[in-house]
């Protein structure tokens, strides 16, 4: 047996060569299983507190670990705050990568973008508070690192909108004249201040509204505006 690496190792027989994965150590998974409660853990308390009047000694309480048990895995109160947004991006860019489906046409899937989007927020609050708090531009000393991996994912998502108009104006869904990098966007603004506006009480202009709309309707509104604008059109002709 040759070993290439600490979980792959070769077997060589008369004919052939195998190939096998190592089962995970079993402390492996433990210690993936502790590190993933105490993100978790984290996760409730800095959305409750915030970064700045969280204590480590809080985290821990919620995780029911000693205090110590946490410099184990995270260097300090700043590395863990990054490490629980980290994680935070990560599952909203895979949220978003399961509700599009290549069957869908270029339009159907910015609205599914944006419904994702939208939704993910509402059912999870409490990422949202931490959002806005970690950009708060206040706060931008503080998480400075953050902004890399932050903007990096936001590209990553632009470039996919990008392509998904470049790919409807070549299916004659969207109008050619206007340019894709304007039209992202709009569309990314406007689903943006949708999310805010589902997720902050009285965010929205109109307070009246008693019955807020589901995040499907927010990004059908959405989707209606970007296609069709705002302007009314006269029967017969165009408005502008």
């Amino acid at each position: 047996m040759l070993t290439i690496t600490n979980n792959i190792h070769m077997f060589m027989t008369d004919r052939s060569v195998i190939f096998r994965t190592a089962m995970p150590d079993v402390q492996d998974l433990k210690k993936e299983k502790r590190r993933r409660t105490i993100i978790r853990a984290s996760l409730r308390v800095f959305s409750r507190k915030g970064y700045e009047t969280t204590a480590l000694d809080e985290v821990a309480r919620e995780a029911r670990l000693a205090k110590g048990t946490l410099y184990l895995y995270f260097k300090d109160k700043e590395d863990l705050y990054f490490q629980v947004m980290l994680s935070v991006l990560e599952r909203l860019e895979a949220f978003v990568g399961k509700q599009t489906s290549e069957s869908q046409n270029p339009l159907q899937r910015l609205a599914a973008v944006a419904r994702a989007q939208i939704g993910f927020f509402v059912d999870n609050p409490h990422y949202f508070r931490l959002f806005m708090a970690a950009f708060n531009p206040e706060m931008a000393t503080i998480h400075k690192k953050l902004l890399g991996p932050f903007f990096d994912k936001r590209r990553r998502l632009g470039e996919y909108l990008h392509g998904l108009v470049e790919e409807g104006k070549k299916k004659h869904l969207i109008r050619g004249d206007i340019d894709t990098g304007d039209v992202v966007l709009s569309y990314m603004g406007m689903v943006n201040q949708a999310v805010q506006s589902v997720c902050m009480p009285g965010f929205e202009s109109d307070s009246r509204n008693d019955h807020p709309a589901s995040p499907a309707q927010k990004a059908d509104s959405i989707m209606k505006i970007l296609l069709q604008g705002i302007a009314a059109r006269p029967e017969g002709g165009n408005s502008i």
